[in-house]
């Protein structure tokens, strides 16, 4: 593979052209300076894979990406960035950038990068040669042929030669609309599911209002089945919206036991000849909102509604919340600004994708130095694998709110963790300066917490105050003097913090049980014995 590596800093450059040849010494590395550079080196080289830093003098990391996009340079741009921002982020991934990584790149990211662009690069040219093969097969069925011939038709990709061949077709002139059919097929879905089938059952199902003729449309994905319909009809079909739901609520249920039937219908068009084309990227368009579950399989396309700027989720809040005792407010907070950004159902389901992979690689991000790396791993996966191929909002909502769940239980325990360490370390400092004045506060200070909430982790993680446990510290230390029999009780009293005798000796055999002096003479026969 051959990979292109921008980046202004010459420092930065070496460091990643050095860790790519380590990781992967076959692949050829370019280096360019800048955007301006590196697009020159794409013109003429053709790299499989671009990772670009985005703030670069001349031309920047974004403008580099338009630039590509506009000329149609095909190659998987890998967006660089020391800032964590949401603008850069989004643009990036509007202008077609495969990923965006963050500043310091680790090399497994990297790594795990190269590959994915290296497999999909691969998938890709496997998918270009199996369409060349289908080509040769669909010239020779005039059936198969026809129907390709409309959906060359429908994609605006016709050939005059096709065009000519198209043109007194029957069935494509006069009005009517285009219907696009999705098919997502269950994980218990009957092995004998038949894609030929399930088009001459759309067909009859629409024939009821025009006439139809129903093509499949070919997937990459085994579990998905895609059909348009071309409806014929002089009535507008949308004057029989009722109607359609009825049908579309039938055949949704009669296929209910093997997957999820959506539709997209396309607006009215006088003439399909013309105007069929346009209808038809519409009617996919509206199909892509059956991602809200509110639309119940059908949407017309006249019901989609101008988007509003996004309402994203607040970084810094989540990250508070996930902090508490449970991830209720944390996952509340999530449900609430994606159904804001959901606009009941009116929001692009690709730009919700968006914004969830995007928060939740903020959230790894902030995370990185609190939890372990299999967490961080699993939220990565799940906006770089899992978001991408959710079919609805509850599926997106779903992997969003597991991730919440994994995040704070995380938290938790190496907040725990840390809980226990600070615990222990303070129970020592008390044990070796129990002759000082201890206080609360002079404790908490010591160790960088505010005492109220110093006090309440001593209590709840050891079941004792602080004080219980000065307590507990002087009277070993006491007993453990006394036994010596080398020291006054007045002497042993200040060794172990206290002033005042009387109250030494009172708080020793409140504890003990038996006074100070008692203690040393019980103590005596024990240690001659011993001796």
């Amino acid at each position: 593979m051959k990979i292109l590596v921008v980046d202004d800093e010459p420092r930065h450059r070496r460091g990643m052209d050095n860790l790519i040849h380590a990781l992967r010494p076959e692949d050829q590395v370019l280096v360019a300076k800048d955007g301006e550079n590196a697009l020159e080196l794409v013109r003429s080289e053709k790299p499989d894979a671009v990772l670009t830093d985005i703030r670069m003098p001349n031309m920047d990391g974004l403008s580099f990406l338009k630039m590509l996009a506009d000329e149609g340079l095909r190659a998987k741009v890998v967006m660089i960035s020391a800032y964590n921002l949401f603008e850069y982020a989004q643009t990036a991934l509007r202008h077609g950038a495969y990923d965006y990584l963050l500043k310091p790149v680790e090399a497994e990211k990297v790594e795990e990068v190269l590959r994915r662009i290296e497999g999909q690069i691969a998938a890709e040219s496997r998918q270009r040669s199996e369409s060349e093969e289908l080509k040769h097969r669909l010239s020779l069925a005039s059936s198969t042929y026809r129907n390709h011939l409309l959906l060359s038709w429908l994609n605006g990709s016709l050939s005059d030669t096709e065009r000519t061949e198209l043109e007194t077709m029957e069935g494509i002139q006069g009005s009517g609309t285009v219907i696009f059919s999705e098919f997502r097929i269950g994980p218990g879905r009957p092995e004998g599911f038949d894609p030929a089938a399930m088009s001459r059952h759309l067909e009859r199902a629409w024939a009821v209002f025009g006439e139809a003729s129903t093509l499949s449309v070919n997937v990459s994905r085994k579990d998905v089945f895609q059909a348009v319909t071309i409806l014929r009809t002089s009535k507008p079909i949308h004057e029989r919206k009722p109607d359609i739901r009825q049908t579309v609520a039938a055949l949704g249920a009669e296929w209910a036991a093997c997957g999820r039937l959506t539709h997209g219908i396309g607006p009215a068009c006088r003439s399909l000849w013309t105007d069929a084309p346009q209808a038809y990227q519409a009617a996919q368009t509206a199909n892509l909102y059956n991602f809200h579950e509110r639309w119940n399989g059908i949407v017309f396309h006249d019901e989609l509604l101008p988007q509003s700027d996004p309402i994203l989720l607040d970084g810094e809040r989540l990250f508070e919340a996930l902090q508490g005792r449970d991830a209720d407010a944390a996952v509340e907070m999530c449900r609430a600004a994606f159904a804001r950004l959901a606009e009941n159902g009116h929001a692009d389901p690709n730009l919700m994708k968006e914004c969830a992979a995007l928060a939740l690689m903020q959230l790894k991000s902030r995370i990185g130095d609190y939890v372990d790396r299999q967490i961080g791993s699993a939220v990565t996966d799940s906006a770089v694998k899992e978001i991408p191929c959710c079919a609805t909002f509850q599926e997106l909502m779903a992997i969003l709110e597991a991730r919440l769940q994994d995040v704070h239980e995380a938290l938790r325990r190496a907040q725990a963790d840390k809980s226990e360490l600070i615990v222990a370390e303070c129970l020592r400092w008390i044990q070796e300066n129990a002759k000082q004045e201890l206080t609360l506060e002079r404790a908490a200070e010591h160790f960088f917490f505010n005492p109220s909430y110093f006090s309440t982790l001593i209590k709840n993680r050891t079941g004792r105050t602080f004080s219980e446990h000065v307590t507990e510290a002087r009277m070993r230390r006491a007993k453990d003097l006394l036994a010596e029999n080398r020291l006054k009780v007045y002497e042993i009293a200040a060794e172990c913090g206290y002033q005042d005798t009387k109250y030494f000796c009172r708080v020793f055999k409140k504890q003990n049980g038996v006074s100070p002096e008692a203690y040393k003479h019980a103590s005596f026969p024990q240690r001659r014995r011993e001796g």
